[in-house]
């Protein structure tokens, strides 16, 4: 068991991949090498209510990532990757009373590129829907809430059982233009909403030499019959789409999100029973000066529909502005805080969900390698 438990540890630190700049390079030759990437993130949380200055709460958050990047050169054209990305939670207790997880593996998955005819790839990685959506959920450390950042919810966010084909400039003849497509394996070894049943993606991105980007991906799949989440929903298709664009030069990053979904989102986190629609708009503004400053103001407003006969019973997901900082000391080292200012109304869904209408205060120093 002391063997397994070990590997357990050492494995998703072999191959990773982060989004972080920085990263320590143990092996290089021919093409082919292998890089160390890491960061500890100390971050705490204040809680209050509206207008009111009385701290109502405040959470530990403190993690660290590590992992590696992978790379071998098999021919002239031909090469293989390897990635995983591993978390550990440090505000867990070392001899845990319930089944809280404190550690994680967040990408784990192998590949093989050739040439211009692109890349494919299989394991736990991001969904295509992630294509887009990272173009708002652009602020490292700090969460957005994003109902369409879910991780293990179909293609959003990092799931698992994943076939992701990737080729970029269309096989050479487009310069800026790139595509993806991905498939999903049935996965069923899991909690009744986190199983799904096999599905497609698509996601087509294009880039031009001004600094702009547009994005669109799209998704869709069955529910397993026999998760019974909800007899209304049962058999049928699950499906999400997502438009957006970035403009991101001379220090100055805009990027706007638009995404819609059905049969995708919980209704009640504590039953299964499943929103018919959910709609996002997402936007972000951020300005680096030349001393290493990033500040940053953001925008969430996610609405979930059902549709009882011909009545739409609205119901508030998530809405937020966020006023941002970041400050760079050097490549290794920044300091960031977040100001959340928490929209949402309290009515019986937000109570029934338990869905905080606080604001939150973020803070943290980040070292990363």
């Amino acid at each position: 068991m002391s063997r397994k438990k070990s590997l357990s540890i050492l494995i998703p630190i072999l191959f990773a991949t982060s989004s972080t700049v920085t990263a320590t390079e143990i092996f290089n030759k021919h093409g082919s090498k292998l890089e160390l990437y890491g960061s500890i993130n100390p971050h705490h949380d204040f809680y209050n209510g509206f207008l009111s200055t009385k701290i109502t709460s405040k959470d530990d958050h403190t993690n660290a990532i590590l992992g590696l990047s992978g790379k071998i050169n098999i021919t002239n054209k031909l090469s293989s990757y390897a990635k995983i990305e591993y978390k550990t939670n440090f505000f867990i207790p070392e001899d845990l009373i319930d089944q809280q997880q404190s550690n994680s593996v967040r990408l784990g998955y192998a590949g093989l590129k050739y040439g211009n005819l692109g890349s494919i790839d299989y394991g736990r990685n991001y969904g295509v829907i992630n294509d887009v959506e990272s173009l708002t959920n652009h602020i490292p450390y700090i969460t957005n809430n994003s109902v369409f950042g879910y991780s293990d919810n179909y293609m959003l966010g990092r799931n698992s059982s994943l076939l992701t084909y990737r080729n970029n400039n269309t096989f050479g003849l487009v310069n800026g233009l790139s595509f993806a497509l991905q498939y999903q394996d049935e996965t069923k070894n899991r909690h009744p909403r986190q199983k799904n049943h096999a599905g497609w993606g698509a996601s087509v991105k294009y880039e031009t030499g001004s600094g702009l980007t547009a994005i669109g991906s799209c998704f869709t799949s069955k529910r397993l019959s026999e998760s019974k989440v909800n007899k209304s929903l049962n058999n049928e298709s699950v499906n999400a789409y997502g438009l957006g664009f970035k403009y991101d030069t001379n220090d100055v990053y805009i990027a706007a999100f638009y995404g819609a979904a059905r049969n995708l989102t919980p209704y009640d986190l504590r039953s299964n029973s499943y929103i018919n629609e959910t709609h996002n708009i997402e936007a972000i503004a951020e300005y680096k000066f030349k001393s290493g400053f990033r500040p940053a103001l953001s925008y969430i407003d996610s609405k979930g529909y059902n549709i009882n006969g011909t009545v739409k019973d609205e119901l508030g997901l998530a809405k937020q502005i966020n006023i941002s900082s970041r400050y760079e000391f050097n490549k290794n080292i920044s300091t960031y805080m977040n100001y959340k200012i928490n929209l949402l109304k309290e009515n019986n869904f937000i109570k029934t969900n338990k869905i905080s209408t606080d604001n939150i205060i973020d803070a943290g120093l980040v070292y990363q390698f």
